[in-house]
């Protein structure tokens, strides 16, 4: 519950909420009729309970693809697990020992006080956990590598009970069997592909079958749930007109713009933004060379998360055109980076997945300050 308790406080709204604080709801979670773990969000994973173990299938869990579907039968004893499941990849629970290839995945397990068992990251210099920067500064924790560069010799010395695994695309198919042949359990994993704030943060409850937490995950999803949805229906009942949002930062010859039914539009609509490109029907990037992205661009009240940019002149010193935009002549320009290591590891990608409430908190704080005057900034700042 660390990073629960560390950030909460400092994102409520005063004039939104009374008294802030973040509490756990008792019998928050719930298994259906059909054995299944309710999920009010998430569309990747699936949790099956059959009592004295349980099955979980991840789902497509690379981009654009489809039929893909990985299953785990997790259980403190193997032998209460039926032989008609004897080819499924067994997992015995709570875990002991984890590494995993993505820093997000780090703020499930340490908000469920797992973070003592992980021993491998991949890059760990952009880790932004507190704790583990300790342990990897100690030598406690291990930088397993990433792409092309994964230290198999160092997962094999490391020997984790489980590793878990995200890709981008196909070829991580022969990272899995490559780890296989070594004996190493691999999990994959497709949070990084929701489309709803919330169904992102809601596989805390896939974490939480591996340490045997569920009932925790799902009284701590319960209450990030509550508190954003208290924030996004404040957001729609003051909210008198909204302002236009452009996102991004162009890459080369093209801007790569955030689908219109994306997981940043969706944070944008529920703070009470308009974004640009809402009419776009694509949950994922989209890119459009600079001149188009500069007619609507026009119209933007502010801009936010503009790549690396620490400041004003970064802007200009990437597009000189920048300067004849409105938004950037007004200052309104916000970067998620406020919380971020020496080495650039950024907290917004690692905590912000498990907390959007905090995300929506300071976005509305943005976009309408008049409504959140001593609201105090958790990911953003205002770029000078």
């Amino acid at each position: 519950m660390r990073l629960i308790n560390q950030l909460t406080l400092a994102a409520c709204l005063p004039a939104l909420i009374s008294g802030c604080s973040f509490k756990e709801p008792a019998g928050s979670d719930s298994v259906n009729r059909e054995g299944t773990v309710t999920l009010n969000y998430a569309k990747g994973f699936r949790i099956e309970d059959r009592g004295s173990y349980r099955i979980i299938s991840v789902f497509n869990p690379w981009q654009n693809s489809e039929d893909q579907v990985f299953r785990y039968v997790l259980s403190k004893n193997p032998s209460l697990v039926p032989d008609s499941l004897s080819r499924i990849t067994f997992i015995k629970t709570p875990v002991q020992k984890v590494a995993t290839f993505s820093t997000t995945h780090i703020a499930f397990i340490d908000t469920l006080d797992g973070v003592g068992s992980v021993t491998g990251v991949s890059g760990a210099d952009y880790v932004f956990n507190g704790k583990l920067r300790d342990s990897i500064k100690a030598g406690l924790v291990r930088d397993i590598g990433y792409d092309q560069n994964i230290n198999f010799e160092l997962i094999v010395k490391l020997n984790p009970d489980v590793l878990f695994l995200f890709g981008v695309e196909r070829t991580i198919s022969g990272t899995i069997s490559k780890l296989h042949d070594l004996g190493i359990v691999t999990v994959m994993c497709g949070d990084y592909l929701e489309t709803h704030p919330l169904g992102k943060a809601e596989w805390i409850k896939f974490f939480g079958e591996f340490y045997d937490l569920r009932e925790r995950a799902g009284n701590i999803f319960a209450g990030i749930d509550s508190s954003y949805s208290t924030i996004a229906e404040h957001a729609r009942k003051v909210v008198q007109q909204s302002p236009d949002i452009l996102s991004g930062l162009p890459w080369k010859d093209a801007w790569h713009l955030p689908g219109g039914q994306s997981y940043a539009a969706r944070l944008i609509h529920d703070a009470g933004g308009n974004y640009l490109w809402s009419d776009n029907d694509s949950d994922e990037a989209f890119p459009l060379d600079l001149e188009s992205v500069f007619i609507r661009a026009m119209d933007a009240d502010i801009w936010i998360n503009p790549g690396d940019a620490r400041n004003l002149e970064d802007l200009t010193a990437f597009e000189e055109r920048f300067r004849y935009l409105p938004v950037f002549n007004n200052a309104q320009v916000y970067n998620n980076d406020q919380r971020i290591n020496d080495y650039g590891g950024n907290d917004y990608w690692e905590s912000g997945a498990l907390r959007p409430d905090l995300i929506l908190a300071d976005l509305f704080a943005i976009f309408h300050p008049d409504h959140a005057p001593t609201h105090k900034f958790i990911y953003y700042r205002e770029l000078k």
